[in-house]
């Protein structure tokens, strides 16, 4: 070893390495179930407010949309004076009182105009049920790396542990000339990879911390603890037609095939040669003869009602009735393609999940074997040391294989539940393991037009 190198190390560690510190005690620890965890993270989740203020707008429009094909009353007043044939003022006929009902009968381009806000408003929904679903995965996916950090930072703890004795054991036996100094700092530099790990453990664990607080509500530093295993909270889901599932269960699938189902009414209605708008309208006026209209008129009566129903049909419109079709046409060809392509992606999706989860299981199964034939070498190495037999270091470096064992277990669990997340995502199926329902009514989509 050259000596910059040797000085290096001597800095980095000092002539005397530090003792592992106790694991730190959370004050006022807050234990949550990742059940609990997912409940209060819909509940104040912003992305699912903007997604559900936009479906709320969307649905507003819906409404104004609906309301031209409502009955409209509304009374009014225009008090005047006429010289001759009485002309409207502001629209009315001078008249001391009035009243007016009206209504539109037919109107495709009402009904089309119609038919599109709900195609919007169907895309708008959408977006909140894939928002309510990305946020129940996120917490639960960040409740299970909390409690694997936990773990990881435990077992690196007991490794900083190991080390150290090691380190102790090589610096007694280099002072008897049974170590070089070369070994020593071998020895050294492996303590400092320990409790490297250990920084980097503790260190996601905080990060995780702080995830789940803005998650959940909670201020920020609050020192956030995990009950009970994720795993049992999380299921593995029946992997039994899992494409079809995601599919049929998918909400922006589903919002699509509204969307396309809206349009495509709106476009056959845009289609039609024959297109008239057919208004039905009664209106009262009461006109005293102070205004001075039975000068004029023979037969003149105080109280005037009429009805009647209007029947328009455009023969020329510049060309809009056309550009209002074609873009019609396009939008429903566009909703159609995004269908189908989310459909592919949502198959391939499936299929990789799939193999995600059956290989994170069968990693798993290693790691938990390897964890329990360490934890079976730890306690043959304790039992051999206390009868005055096997290495000086037997003890620590059987600690060291069961540490690393366990860090393993627990990045294979954590992935685990990851791919349990991602699947149950898929079959629709994640928002009920938590005892939460879709924002929107669990409708099957329409077919494709």
């Amino acid at each position: 070893m050259s000596d910059v190198l040797l000085l290096t190390v001597l800095l980095a560690l000092g002539s005397t390495p530090p003792r592992a510190s106790a694991p730190p005690q959370a004050p006022d620890a807050t234990t949550l179930t990742v059940r609990r965890a997912v409940a209060l993270a819909l509940g104040r989740a912003p992305e699912i407010a903007v997604a559900q203020a936009a479906a709320d707008e969307a649905a507003g429009s819906v409404r104004d949309s609906e309301s031209s094909r409502k009955p409209r009353f509304s009374v009014n007043s225009t008090p005047g004076y006429s010289t001759g044939l009485p002309l409207s003022v502001a629209g009315e006929v001078p008249s001391a009182a009035g009243a007016r009902l009206s209504m539109t009968l037919y109107d495709p381009y009402a009904t089309s105009d119609t038919l599109e806000a709900q195609a919007e408003a169907s895309a708008a929904q959408g977006a909140v049920d894939q928002a309510r679903a990305d946020v129940a995965r996120r917490t639960a996916a960040v409740c299970a790396r909390l409690s694997a950090d936990e773990a990881r930072a435990a077992s690196a703890r007991r490794r900083v542990e190991a080390r150290e004795a090691i380190s102790l054991q090589d610096r007694a036996l280099a002072r008897e000339g049974r170590r070089t100094d070369l070994d020593v700092e071998r020895t050294a530099l492996e303590e400092a990879r320990a409790r490297q790990k250990l920084y980097a453990a503790e260190s996601d664990r905080d990060l995780d911390r702080h995830e789940l607080a803005l998650l959940t509500g909670y201020p920020a530093g609050t020192a956030l603890e995990i009950s009970g295993d994720p795993a049992e909270a999380v299921p593995s889901p029946d992997t039994d037609g899992t494409a079809d599932r995601a599919v049929a269960r998918d909400p922006k699938w589903k919002a699509l095939g509204r969307q396309a189902d809206a349009l495509s009414r709106s476009a056959k209605l845009l289609a039609q040669t024959f297109k008239p708008s057919v208004n039905a309208e009664a209106r009262y006026a009461y006109v005293p003869r102070g205004f001075g209209y039975d000068k004029y008129y023979l037969s003149f009566q105080e109280n005037v009602a009429s009805v009647g129903v209007s029947v328009v049909l455009p023969l020329l419109t510049g060309g809009h009735e056309a550009a209002q079709e074609a873009r019609s046409r396009a939008r429903l060809e566009q909703v159609l393609a995004e269908r189908s392509l989310r459909e592919a992606d949502l198959t391939q999706a499936a299929r990789q999940a799939e193999a995600r989860l059956a290989q994170a299981g069968l990693e798993t199964g290693i790691a938990r074997r390897a964890a329990a034939i360490a934890g079976e070498g730890l306690a043959q190495a304790r039992a051999i040391a206390r009868e005055g037999r096997g290495e000086a270091d037997g003890v620590a470096r059987a600690q060291l294989a069961l540490s690393d064992a366990e860090e393993d277990l627990a990045r294979a669990r954590r992935d685990e539940i990851d791919a349990r997340l991602q699947l149950l995502a898929l079959r629709g199926e994640l928002l009920s393991t938590f005892g939460v329902e879709a924002a929107a009514a669990d409708a099957e989509a329409p077919a494709r037009p």
